[in-house]
């Protein structure tokens, strides 16, 4: 999340005032208001055998917690393409994508709001294991998850089971 001092477009001190309801950096001179909009981000609810695919994050945030494997939307990368890539990243498994479960907003210390869409993904192929960025990743039934990360994929976790 960016904030700006100065105006991207033309280099005026940025002001502050109500614009839309909300206190925001705006530009007397050229009108450029400074947005501050959620982080995109995915998550893959991957089903095998009536389990569901979970990662140990070995990173901040939430080392050590699981998840779903999960990440941000990168540059130039659609939603759909960003939740195979961190599947196969996190976890070597590949997989389709079956439909969206749901879009989240979270409310993080770290990076603020992110917004999270998570999609049904079954796996068709690849071998089990943890990526650089994960401490481990199992296949996990309903009675048996671990508590989850964001309470987001605890939910969407349940739209699906």
């Amino acid at each position: 999340m960016r904030d700006y001092k100065f105006c991207p477009l033309c280099g005026t001190p940025l002001q502050s005032g109500i614009i839309d309801g909300k206190r925001r950096g705006y530009c007397p001179q050229c009108g450029f208001v400074a947005y501050k909009n959620p982080i995109p981000s995915v998550g893959a609810i991957a089903i095998r055998d009536r389990k569901v695919l979970l990662v140990k994050r070995g990173k901040d945030p939430g080392r050590g917690s699981w998840a779903p494997p999960s990440g941000f939307v990168e540059s130039g990368e659609t939603p759909e393409d960003a939740c195979l890539r961190e599947l196969k990243e996190e976890t070597g498994m590949e997989g389709v994508i079956k439909g969206l479960i749901g879009v989240y907003l979270e409310r993080t210390k770290i990076y603020g709001e992110v917004l999270v869409i998570i999609y049904l993904v079954e796996i068709t192929g690849g071998e089990l294991k943890a990526g650089d960025d994960a401490d481990d990743t199992r296949f996990f039934h309903k009675g048996d998850q671990p508590k989850l990360h964001f309470s987001c994929f605890r939910r969407a976790i349940e739209e699906v089971f």
